[in-house]
C-alpha cells in the first residue's frame, strides 16, 4: 500500500499501513491523539482570574482543578470517548486514576501503556485487579463515565451530557474544573 498522510494539530503525519485493516487502527489512533493535542492546547491557554477589592478584602475568583479523580469506565465506553476524558481531566491539572471492568481492547491498552510510561504514576494510573484495585489519591473526585455522559460525585450530582461526541475540548476541559473563590484581609501593613 501507497504511504498515508494523516494530520494531528497542526502537523502532518506520514504513516505506512500494511494492509486495509490499518487504515483503520490508524484513523483510530489518529482521532485519540487529536483529543490529547487539543486537549495540551487548552492547557496552554490560562484561565482568567478575577480579582476585586472591597473594603478590608481582596477577593481573587477563578477556576482550579478538582484535584483526585477517580474515572470509573462502563464496559461500553469507546476508546474515543476514554481517551477524550482522560486528555481533558488532565488538562485541567487534575490526578487521574481510572478503573476498567472489562480488559481494554488493543488500542486503548497501548494508549494506557503510553500514559503510564510518560506520566509519573502521582499523575495518571490505572487500578485493576493487577494493582489490587487501590486508590492512592485522597479522597478523589468520583466520575462514572459512560458513551455519552459523565457524571461527578458532588451534591447535587453533576451530569456532563454529550450524546453526540459534539463537545468542544475547551467545555469538557472547564467541565473537569471547580470555580474557587480565595478572601484575603487588605489591611495595612504593620511593618
Amino acid at each position: 500500500m501507497r504511504n498515508a498522510f494523516v494530520i494531528i494539530g497542526d502537523r502532518l503525519v506520514t504513516v505506512t499501513p500494511q494492509t486495509t485493516a490499518d487504515l483503520g487502527r490508524i484513523a483510530d489512533c489518529t482521532r485519540i491523539a487529536e483529543q490529547f493535542y487539543r486537549a495540551a492546547e487548552c492547557q496552554q491557554h490560562t484561565r482568567p482570574a478575577f480579582v476585586a477589592v472591597s473594603g478590608e478584602e481582596v477577593v481573587i475568583s477563578g477556576a482550579s482543578p478538582m484535584g483526585s479523580t477517580m474515572m470509573v469506565c462502563a464496559p461500553t465506553c469507546s476508546t474515543a470517548v476514554v481517551a477524550k476524558h482522560v486528555a481533558a481531566c488532565l488538562a485541567a491539572g487534575n490526578t487521574v486514576e481510572l478503573a476498567l471492568f472489562e480488559p481494554p481492547c488493543a488500542l486503548l491498552m497501548v494508549l494506557l501503556m503510553i500514559l503510564e510510561d510518560v506520566l509519573p504514576a502521582s499523575r495518571f494510573r490505572v487500578a485493576s485487579e493487577r494493582t489490587g484495585w487501590q486508590i492512592t489519591g485522597t479522597n478523589p473526585t468520583v466520575i462514572v463515565l459512560t458513551e455519552t455522559d459523565a457524571f461527578l460525585n458532588d451534591e447535587p450530582r453533576v451530569r456532563f451530557r454529550d450524546p453526540a461526541s459534539s463537545s468542544t475540548t475547551n467545555g469538557l476541559v472547564d467541565f473537569y474544573t471547580r470555580s474557587s473563590t480565595v478572601r484575603v484581609p487588605a489591611g495595612r501593613d504593620s511593618r
